[in-house]
């Protein structure tokens, strides 16, 4: 059941499901490798991400948008993009969302099937709510470096 909210224009989605909205339609533009709609629902200004990939930190637009054009053409065909645990807060101009999220498809001649930690921060910019951060994550196993990219969220939390 979706909860409703005064807007100035009346009765409206809930913060809650304005932000599920955008992120529901992050992930079509995700699954459809297009940039250019990606990019729509990163703040302009102010943007921050902590990717898989290197560098440390993304810091605006342009390295974010040359990020997802090298991830992008890595991959072969399609890529799945699926969230599970998907939880909104959102009060005030900012909101968070925070899911699991499984990624799947063939990168640089390997196909890849893997469970990711996502995070995302929004704050409500000229009525809409845009990314400001942006921060994606696998689990480290401390006494051996590695990434464990094999982890699979337990049927208890799904």
């Amino acid at each position: 059941m979706e909860t409703t909210m005064t807007t100035p224009n009346g009765p409206g989605p809930s913060r809650e499901e304005q932000v599920r909205r955008q992120v529901l339609a992050w992930q079509r533009s995700f699954v459809a490798k297009d940039v250019d709609a990606m990019m729509s629902f990163y703040a302009p200004t102010g943007f921050t991400a902590f990717d898989l990939m290197p560098p440390l930190e993304f810091h605006g637009g342009e390295m974010w948008r040359e990020n997802w054009v090298r991830f992008f053409a890595s991959f072969e065909g399609g890529i799945e993009l699926e969230f599970a645990d998907l939880e909104i807060q959102a009060g005030g101009d900012l909101a968070f969302m925070r899911a699991m999220v499984h990624l799947a498809g063939v990168m640089n001649g390997t196909a890849i099937d893997t469970w990711v930690r996502q995070t995302n921060c929004f704050r409500l910019i000229d009525d809409e709510w845009l990314m400001i951060h942006d921060h994606v994550s696998w689990p480290t196993d401390f006494a051996t470096g590695q990434s464990l990219m094999g982890l699979v969220p337990s049927m208890a939390q799904r």
